[in-house]
């Protein structure tokens, strides 16, 4: 099998606390020709510094959408993954992704992913069934499904339209344009992303609110699927939610604390829009 090279694009924002260990899991892979790419939010903290002593190239975006496209023009690969900066791998996964692209002729790949539940509390135990259940069902249908490929042939992404200041969606929406280009999709299994998860309600519902805010620019880009993304899972209604009843009503407290912190988030894009419009001075 070739060894073509692949570039691991990372976005980061003060990720000091995790960014480490995550670029630890990307040079002990047991395949080798990797470069590591990084894209950073302008951190406050020792984000960068991280990262050029792994020795990343790094650029600089605000937005996650934009922070991706960046990754992708900076990058040498033949294949992309792309990779959270609270992320392990699998020392086997980059390897076992070019083999299903090299050998198995597919364009992108899904991979699943488990939680890191170190603290023990209740969210971090629900979101870990909830990506449980996600890898279960193999939810990965690009309009109504959940999980989204992160790895990529990257003569694929040259021949797409990437959507530009997107702050939230901006993979499902790469997922759906690559699928309508003709790319060859498959969801790898027995080989995973370890994800370290919050433990706060605050700080996950903080998250949700930040993707509120840029909730509208999404829908306008692609509405049908970003409204059906908004939607409960799928997998919450699937044979293997009952299995574990009492995590089962804790999903629905947890879809619901994501919505109302979005929907606040929505309110506050609003407020903010209406605000800038009634402070730009008068053309007359």
């Amino acid at each position: 099998m070739k060894t073509p090279l692949v570039s691991v694009n990372i976005r980061t924002y003060n990720s000091g606390n995790t960014l480490k260990e995550t670029l630890e899991s990307v040079k002990k892979q047991t395949y080798e020709n990797i470069e590591i790419v990084v894209s950073d939010g302008h951190s406050r903290d020792e984000s960068v510094k991280i990262a050029k002593e792994y020795g990343a190239k790094v650029n600089y975006a605000d937005k996650l959408g934009d922070a991706r496209y960046k990754n992708y023009q900076e990058s040498s690969g033949e294949y992309i993954l792309s990779l959270d900066s609270d992320q392990l791998l699998d020392k086997e996964v980059i390897g076992e992704c070019v083999k299903a692209c090299e050998q198995d002729k597919f364009d992108m790949l899904t991979i699943p992913e488990k939680s890191i539940v170190d603290k023990g509390t209740f969210l971090q135990n629900l979101i870990s069934y909830d990506k449980w259940l996600v890898d279960q069902n193999q939810d990965a249908d690009a309009v109504f499904g959940t999980a989204c490929p992160r790895f990529f042939k990257k003569e694929l992404l040259n021949k797409i339209k990437w959507p530009k200041e997107l702050a939230v969606f901006d993979d499902t929406i790469l997922y759906a344009e690559l699928l309508k280009n003709g790319a060859k999709v498959k969801y790898l299994t027995g080989h995973y992303i370890r994800h370290h998860e919050v433990s706060s309600w605050w700080v996950f519902g903080k998250k949700f609110f930040r993707y509120g805010k840029g909730y509208f620019r999404a829908l306008k880009e692609k509405p049908g699927t970003i409204a059906a993304h908004s939607l409960p899972r799928r997998s919450y209604f699937s044979k293997s939610a009952f299995t574990k009843p009492h995590f089962f009503f804790g999903l629905l407290v947890l879809y619901s604390v994501k919505a109302f912190a979005a929907s606040t988030g929505v309110l506050r894009y609003f407020i903010e829009d209406l605000f800038k419009k009634n402070s730009r001075p008068s053309s007359k």
